[in-house]
């Protein structure tokens, strides 16, 4: 039986351009920490619509894939997971992901993360799957362990955040 989904994901298309915008308008302040680049890269309208550009050259020359979570009943985008770090060669790369405040809770980012494992696995051979975070990050670790990602080390001063010290991160892996 498929299980039915409260969302639809999708590589990002020019369309897509103001909702995009207003999910990281709308989460500015949960997505700074952790996603400051991505939230750099979309402050104005017009840089969203040139991320996505770059986004959509990136799915075709297969270095990184960006998918939209979209909401069925309000069409609007919930979040992104993006399979990133890519490398075909040793057939491995790296999740991140971030979902609107308002969608926490659902699910849907540990729904998502499985079903692009299963694109990636079947149409691009990636065996080995990444997704680093922070041990506070509860809701990453989440995702990770119900995906059947295993905790690995501890990747020391892996990160950056905004205008703070390099921070320890957690590596998760899944070899399909």
């Amino acid at each position: 039986m498929i299980q039915e989904t409260e969302f639809d994901i999708t590589f990002l298309k020019a369309e897509d351009s103001e909702n995009l915008y207003q999910l990281f308008k709308e989460n500015k302040s949960i997505f700074q920490e952790y996603f400051p680049v991505t939230l750099s890269q979309n402050k104005t309208k017009a840089a969203t619509a040139e991320y996505i550009a770059e986004k959509q050259k990136e799915e075709c020359d297969k270095t990184e894939f960006t998918f939209a979570i979209h909401t069925k009943v309000h069409p609007e985008i919930a979040g992104l997971v993006i399979l990133k770090e890519i490398d075909l060669e040793n057939k491995e790369a790296e999740f991140a992901f971030c979902l609107s405040k308002r969608f926490q809770g659902r699910g849907w980012v540990a729904q998502a993360v499985s079903q692009i494992i299963d694109f990636a696995f079947v149409n691009h051979h990636i065996s080995t799957f990444k997704i680093i975070t922070h041990k506070s990050n509860l809701k990453s670790i989440a995702v990770a362990e119900q995906n059947g990602f295993k905790w690995i080390k501890t990747l020391e001063k892996e990160f950056k955040p905004a205008q703070e010290k390099a921070c320890d991160m957690e590596l998760y892996l899944l070899k399909k």
